[in-house]
């Protein structure tokens, strides 16, 4: 059985998503700079791209301070 979720855990486990994400967007932006492969340019550019958007649902899930205890 799983143990229920509080929202101060919730919101601890998006904070170390977050983090994880940042770290590893830096690592692919990293990349594409040091690249001059248009190919690789674009597919790095689609995965910062997504990225970007799971980089702001941990944004708001660590905002939100109306997720029930």
């Amino acid at each position: 059985m799983a143990a229920r979720m509080t929202s101060d855990d919730i919101h601890a486990a998006s904070q170390v998503h977050l983090a994880i994400l940042d770290e590893f967007i830096r690592v692919v932006e990293g990349k594409m700079d040091a690249s001059m492969a248009p190919f690789l340019r674009d597919s790095l550019s689609d995965l910062l791209s997504n990225l970007a958007d799971q980089r702001e649902t941990y944004t708001a899930l660590t905002e939100d301070t109306t997720l029930a205890a």
